[in-house]
């Protein structure tokens, strides 16, 4: 039996005032309002909206608003603002208002179409749009009574356009597209829910809008030449040798002088880089193929920084242009050295199964695990950067929980209990403060923000812990920060101009993850996670999370390079696809960022290498 149920207009949950539409008189239109159940909490809302002009396109914009009877104690627009971004320093949008006036976000900025999302101690509401021909936008407004959730249509965004991650561009208005019989249907979704603690509150707002806008996806790439073509871009597009490094480009970018595709000098062994990962898979191409030269790049490439990047405190050069330039002032961060730390370790076990001694990869990876146990705070916090000399440069941020999932292999390496127990006591921390504050910080290296990145390691964290220990807390935790990870997911797809180059590319934006509060663009780091939620799937039993990792693919593989791919008059070598694609008005409106960077090719190898076949 559904607790919660309507009167008139008013939305209760046993007896309980949860939140009203707000009617008002529009001089413009006529309208009436019908609400269906869907689900218990779950409420389909249709507006009937007339007028009595000839021409659409000359009439105002219309609201439908729900105002929650509660204060929130937490506000959230997936993938755009949470709980008003007051973590960090940039200049992305900060409070639910600007000078007074709410901020409304298309609905194309959004991870759920036009989502807002209230929640206080007791209840939580989302509401969100459906496409129907007409694009909208949405906006949280606060007031006295508690908060006003609205969807706008047509599409608008004010009071400023939020255009890059330091700087706005003027706000603009759509007109109405012209409808027929000057009537039109226009659909929002509410999703009221109670608060018990145990999950995040904005699950079911996400599994309703899921469950509404999923639609198929199936790629026509076969993984197979998803892994060949991957290969190719590495060894023939992102391969360099200079002075003591054997490894891989960051990436390329296009040169205007020389019109023509060249390396950028940046040698990163985790993050954007990622050599380490595209060395395992060089070693693994080798167990598949039988092709020395693969194995000979995998294993030259670790080797350079065993041989030359290591540091006297235990962790080694992030970055080896930094080695061959004698820079003492280069910083060496989390998310690098955990990342180093794992790739070693599986490195280490690769060469195992081939019959190679390379006792040093799994000795480099302990060390960073050695020091990350030196840096461990009394209370569980580990830091997020560090000088040559391993002092702490920056302590602050949830990146920091890059360093817990090897210190877990190490413990399985070595039975010492010192790595399980700073392990456990840095989970506790970091998710505790997901938990806490809704959000989690600094892992997107580039910027200074609440991010998605930040969250992988407490996903993955929580799975090894729950396999290691079989206590549940651990699973019921990983599955909250997947759900977090969740809201950085486009759970719709996205209409495009057919002059822009996504609509070129027959880009769907659904199933893919932006960024972070800062970087309003989509890319394909949700590889990263695909086997977690693969395996919290199995684990729950809950389908939508393998629904979730096939999405993530789909929309992962989307623009890769055959080789005979031309963007924007530029041709691209096979296996290379952009960092960004930019679905909303941030970067180059509806376009790419034409930065064929190293990471998703490296994570689309990672993921079909642990044994990912779509399905």
């Amino acid at each position: 039996m559904s607790y919660f149920y309507w009167n008139d207009d008013t939305l209760y949950y046993d007896g309980v005032k949860i939140g009203s539409i707000m009617n008002k008189p529009d001089a413009a239109f006529l309208y009436t309002d019908s609400v269906e159940e869907l689900d218990d909490g779950v409420f389909i809302w249709k507006r009937k909206l007339r007028h009595d002009q000839k021409d659409w396109s000359i009439l105002p914009s219309h609201e439908m608003c729900f105002e929650i009877a509660f204060h929130p104690v937490y506000q959230m627009i997936p993938g755009v603002t949470y709980n008003g971004n007051g973590w960090g320093e940039g200049l992305e949008p900060k409070g639910l208002e600007y000078k007074g006036e709410a901020w409304q976000f298309a609905y194309h900025r959004t991870a759920v179409p036009g989502g807002t999302f209230s929640v206080n101690d007791q209840y939580s509401v989302g509401m969100f749009g459906h496409y129907e021909g007409i694009d909208f936008s949405c906006s949280l407004q606060p007031n006295e009574q508690g908060t006003r959730h609205k969807l706008i249509w047509p599409e608008q965004e004010q009071p400023l356009t939020y255009v890059k991650r330091d700087g706005y561009g003027e706000p603009y208005r759509h007109r109405w597209p012209l409808v027929t019989d000057n009537e039109t249907i226009l659909t929002a979704v509410i999703v009221a829910d109670t608060v018990d603690g145990s999950a995040p509150a904005w699950k079911k707002m996400l599994q309703a809008a899921w469950r509404l806008n999923i639609h198929p996806t199936a790629t026509t790439f076969d993984t197979d030449w998803i892994w060949d073509v991957g290969i190719a871009y590495a060894k023939n597009s992102l391969r360099v040798e200079e002075g003591k490094f054997k490894g891989f480009s960051i990436g390329v970018h296009w040169n205007d002088k020389q019109e023509e595709w060249e390396q950028a000098r940046k040698y990163e062994i985790g993050w954007c880089g990622q050599n380490a990962s595209l060395a395992n898979s060089m070693i693994y191409d080798y167990m598949k193929t039988k092709n020395k030269s693969s194995l000979e790049i995998g294993l030259s490439t670790l080797d350079s920084w065993v041989e030359h990047a290591r540091l006297p405190s235990g962790i080694v050069y992030c970055h080896f242009e930094a080695v061959i330039d004698g820079d003492t002032t280069a910083i060496q961060d989390a998310c690098n050295l955990g990342t180093a730390a794992q790739q070693y370790f599986e490195a280490y076990e690769l060469c195992q199964q081939l019959g190679i001694e390379k006792t040093a990869y799994k000795t480099l990876a302990l060390e960073i695990g050695d020091f990350t146990v030196s840096q461990m705070t009394t209370d569980g916090k580990i830091g997020k950067s560090w000088d040559i000399h391993g002092q702490p440069y920056d302590r602050e941020g949830t990146v920091g929980a890059f360093l817990l999932t090897p210190l877990i292999t190490a413990y399985q390496y070595t039975k010492k209990e010192k790595y399980l127990d700073t392990a456990i006591k840095g989970y506790d921390y970091y998710m505790s403060g997901l938990m806490e504050t809704g959000y989690s910080t600094a892992g997107a290296l580039d910027t200074y923000c609440i991010d998605k990145e930040s969250a992988i390691p407490l996903l993955e964290t929580g799975l090894a812990l729950y396999k290691l220990t079989n206590d549940a807390k651990y699973l019921e935790q990983a599955e909250y920060a997947a759900w977090y990870l969740a809201t950085w997911q486009w759970h719709h797809k996205v209409h495009y101009p057919k002059n822009s180059i996504l609509h070129q590319l027959d880009y769907d934006t659904f199933g893919g993850t932006s960024v972070s509060t800062q970087h309003h663009h989509i890319d394909a780091y949700g590889l990263k996670f695909v086997h977690a939620w693969l395996e919290l799937g199995e684990l729950t039993g809950d389908r939508m999370w393998k629904e979730r990792a096939n999405a993530v693919w789909d929309n992962a593989v989307i623009g890769v390079s055959d080789g005979n791919l031309e963007i924007l008059g530029k041709k691209r070598s096979a296996g290379s696809q952009d960092e960004g694609f930019f679905q909303t008005k941030w970067g180059s409106e509806f376009s790419v960022s034409e930065w064929l960077v190293a990471w998703p090719t490296a994570f689309r190898l990672e993921v079909l290498r642990h044994g990912f076949r779509r399905s």
